[in-house]
């Protein structure tokens, strides 16, 4: 059986390394976002070439391309609040507006990409409309989880001017 322990009384794992963690893979998918936006034309011209995608011509490159890089976007623009978003809760500021702002982002921003990545999966790309799929889905959990948050935020107000 693994220790489960980091010493005497103290959890191998807790909550701050959990954060942690996920701000380091956080900043690692974002890098990995830069680099795959740079590689975008090398990468959409292998599919064309191996035959993946479903409609042929010499407009489909620039389609792609024309999608890829707002979605690259999207996904830089919501790394970078999620990498907000486990910094505050970090620092122990779980139930405040800016939190609140960020998962607001965070749900906008897979909702936009679901939004493009459906439509142009069915015509041009079939795994588009998969990851887009996903990202809806995943827009609807983080909008939940968003409006927790934002009732907590009010209860918390609503205490704080009690006292």
């Amino acid at each position: 059986m693994p220790n489960q322990t980091g010493g005497p009384g103290k959890p191998f794992w807790d909550d701050r390394k959990s954060i942690q963690l996920t701000r380091i893979v956080t900043v690692a998918v974002f890098a990995a976002c830069i680099v795959i936006a740079f590689l975008g034309p090398g990468i959409v011209d292998w599919l064309i070439a191996r035959g993946r995608v479903a409609v042929q011509g010499p407009a489909v490159r620039w389609v792609m391309l024309g999608l890829g890089y707002p979605l690259a976007a999207l996904a830089l623009w919501m790394l970078y609040n999620l990498y907000r978003f486990l910094t505050r809760l970090q620092q122990g500021q779980v139930f405040v507006p800016a939190t609140v702002q960020a998962l607001r982002r965070i749900a906008w921003c897979c909702a936009i990409a679901a939004a493009i990545c459906v439509p142009s999966g069915a015509v041009i790309y079939f795994p588009f409309a998969c990851m887009g799929i996903a990202a809806g889905f995943m827009a609807l959990i983080v909008h939940v989880i968003k409006n927790a948050f934002e009732q907590a935020v009010k209860m918390k107000d609503e205490l704080d001017y009690t006292v």
